[in-house]
């Protein structure tokens, strides 16, 4: 079968680009090596929040890193190995930690959100079946007063390109959102922030995509690409296929694409856990971020999702029963769960990490027909619709709605 575009991955990123790439008339395939929306895109947290849009990459967290970094507990692990790609990695993420090159990114990246979850607001009232879409904002509590003054400035940042925030006091936040029963010191709403179910809205873009004509390939893993005559052939496990453009959106497994590709793509896992419990008593009004704790919780209309820690270990997809552990009990110590909430799901997925935390968008170097959709950290759902976008207004030489610098494909 031979199609204009082949998309390789059918995550959010790659059934995000398919929908705006079939809006522009190309014929679209999107293989996906597992089923689609079942990686990192199952069970993530379901923000979209463009105050939490900022660089992995940064001054505060180089300084909290060597604190936490071999401590399994804490919520950032670097799971030790004698790996030179992966030392490589280390060292160019503590390079980019600068605060001129954080600063940027986190422009970019509050604009690719803020106009992703204008787009998703759209997505939810064109969908017949629901995905759980709230704009009800989001609040980050904090219960130590120190972090809480040290937060201006990062609230100013976002501030800076078009995220409202208001400030809360203790009283506020425990008249308004009284899930809270825990200590607590204050905190920042942004009211314009919005949640999902994240499964569901990968379907809901999946409907819109086959409706314009895209074709879903599951369970078609690529393990080998090849010149065929002015196109590339994509041997799959599931067949071949041949297409003039090859989009790599394999999120942490673009490492491997890019070795089969020739060239180098420092995109590596990062593991974060969810877990399904019954709803809280009272069950919150909105998404809510317990700072400290660096764990986010989602209300759902029957249920409640959290969500929390980044362990840097490449591939290994094992759980770790500590890490899950650690989550329940820090939303214990803030929501009223129970003594022993039982978990109707346990998850963990990879978050696709580049050494900067700024998503790779656009053609790959050197590389005419090939383009990437990548490395979107734990920003993937929240940036799927701009991403899409972008790449599709690039890949037809539209002029593009976000400036492309930031995200550039070739950069490493």
């Amino acid at each position: 079968m031979k199609q204009d575009i082949a998309i390789i991955g059918g995550g959010i990123i790659g059934v995000a680009s398919a929908v705006e790439l079939a809006r522009r008339g190309a014929q679209v395939t999107v293989l996906e090596r597992d089923r689609i929306g079942h990686g990192c895109s199952y069970g993530n947290a379901g923000w979209l929040t463009p105050s939490q849009a900022v660089p992995l990459a940064n001054p505060a967290m180089l300084l909290k890193s060597f604190k936490w970094m071999l401590d399994p507990d804490s919520p950032l692990y670097i799971q030790p190995r004698p790996d030179p790609a992966f030392v490589r990695w280390l060292i160019e993420f503590l390079l980019a930690s600068k605060k001129a090159k954080f600063e940027r990114g986190a422009a970019a990246l509050v604009e690719l959100c803020r106009v992703s979850v204008d787009m998703w607001e759209e997505v939810a009232k064109r969908s017949p079946e629901p995905f759980g879409f709230e704009r009800h904002g989001l609040l980050a509590v904090y219960e130590n007063a120190a972090s809480l003054e040290g937060a201006k400035r990062g609230v100013d940042l976002v501030c800076q390109s078009g995220v409202r925030a208001e400030r809360w006091t203790t009283d506020e936040v425990r008249t308004k959102e009284p899930a809270i029963i825990g200590p607590q010191v204050g905190g920042y709403f942004y009211p314009d922030d919005a949640h999902c179910e994240p499964y569901l809205a990968v379907k809901a873009l999946e409907s819109e995509a086959r409706a314009l004509g895209v074709h879903f390939i599951e369970g078609a893993e690529v393990y080998r690409i090849s010149d065929a005559a002015g196109s590339r052939r994509l041997t799959t496990t599931r067949g071949e296929i041949t297409a003039a453009q090859i989009v790599v959106a394999t999120g942490p497994w673009s490492e491997g694409l890019g070795k089969m590709l020739g060239f180098r793509l420092p995109v590596i896992g990062a593991k974060g856990y969810s877990i399904v419990l019954p709803p809280a008593n009272p069950q919150p009004k909105r998404s809510i971020y317990l700072i400290e704790r660096k764990i986010a919780v989602n209300p759902h209309r029957d249920a409640l999702r959290i969500a929390g820690t980044l362990e840097l270990v490449r591939n290994d997809s094992s759980i770790n029963a500590r890490r899950v552990d650690v989550i329940v009990r820090g939303a214990k110590g803030m929501l009223n769960i129970g003594e022993t909430p039982a978990s109707s799901e346990v998850w963990r997925g990879l978050r696709p990490c580049t050494p900067d935390g700024m998503p790779m968008i656009g053609r790959a170097r050197g590389r005419g027909d090939v383009w990437l959709a990548t490395g979107h950290q734990m920003a993937g759902l929240k940036t799927a619709p701009g991403t899409g976008l972008l790449l599709a207004q690039l890949m037809t030489g539209e002029t593009p709605r976000f400036d492309p610098e930031p995200f550039r494909a070739d950069r490493y």
